[in-house]
């Protein structure tokens, strides 16, 4: 069986169908634990992540590493589902920003309840929206000139920190997102925003893979949220030191919940970080003239 997908399948099939592959009794036959986690409890979208996960597990940890996975599958999925349910179930009403603005951003939105073409959709988590009041906070401390700079949000989602950025002057403000459903509600968001303190009107969404987005050549302001794993992160920072050796230029991160300590490269126009509380990080390449 050379078809990693096929070996995959068996597994799958082996853990969760015994008896249909002759391993169990049919007396002793074994309950469609995945029948029951759908129709009893709301998980979203379980059977789209099974597969592509089992064949990352048989990369990383081998045969008999996945099979073991794969027996304790379905609690490891419960325990997550329980431990994430009220985070979820608190969003679904519409928040004070979302409200004064006519738009819809605040609702979470779990990985697997999003149809991604992206292959690193495995890498990656779900729609969490940006508290605007970290936004704020973490922006007054950027002592930088906004006007010369493109905002570029990786993992944009519905679009909301596009918008909280556009009551602040940068001169462009773009949004790269790898999930059609949330760039589509990303556009039209931007479309319905409403706001008499709105500074930057040059508002876009684009939906693509950000390890694979060209970066601009101007001055940045880039942002994320720390929307994936560390080897999506790391390709991100890559991409984004080989654009600063090709072309220096000056550049700010504001990395929101930061979990991983990839940007600060010591090459030269290296990002060093500034300022580091629980809730975010900032790097840049430039000196502020008060140091934070």
């Amino acid at each position: 069986m050379q078809n990693p997908k096929d070996f995959a399948a068996l597994i799958w099939r082996a853990v969760f169908f015994p008896s249909r592959l002759g391993l169990w009794p049919s007396r002793l036959r074994y309950y469609n634990l995945n029948k029951f986690l759908i129709s009893k409890v709301p998980v979203p979208r379980v059977t789209k992540t099974i597969l592509p996960r089992i064949q990352k597990s048989l990369r990383t940890h081998g045969v008999s590493g996945t099979i073991w996975r794969c027996a304790i599958g379905p609690y490891t999925l419960l325990r997550h589902y329980l431990k994430n349910r009220k985070s979820f179930v608190t969003y679904r009403v519409q928040d004070e920003f979302d409200r004064q603005h006519g738009i819809e951003t605040s609702k979470r939105v779990a990985l697997s309840d999003l149809d991604v073409a992206s292959s690193n959709w495995i890498y990656s988590d779900g729609y969490w929206p940006t508290p605007p009041e970290v936004f704020r906070e973490a922006l007054a401390a950027v002592n930088a000139r906004l006007e010369d700079l493109v905002f570029i949000d990786f993992g944009s989602g519905k679009g909301r920190v596009l918008l909280m950025a556009s009551e602040f002057p940068f001169r462009k403000v773009v949004g790269v997102e790898f999930s059609r459903e949330l760039h589509d509600i990303a556009e039209d968001n931007i479309k319905r925003y409403k706001s008499a303190t709105q500074k930057c009107r040059d508002i876009s969404s684009v939906c693509a893979d950000f390890t694979q987005f060209p970066i601009p050549p101007g001055p940045l302001f880039v942002f994320l949220y720390n929307p994936s794993s560390l080897e999506i992160t790391s390709a991100l920072a890559r991409n984004l030191a080989g654009s600063l050796r090709e072309n220096a230029r000056q550049c700010w991160v504001l990395y929101v919940t930061p979990a991983y300590n990839v940007f600060e490269s010591g090459s030269p126009m290296a990002l060093r970080k500034i300022k580091s509380t629980e809730k975010y990080a900032i790097y840049t390449n430039t000196l502020p003239s008060n140091p934070c």
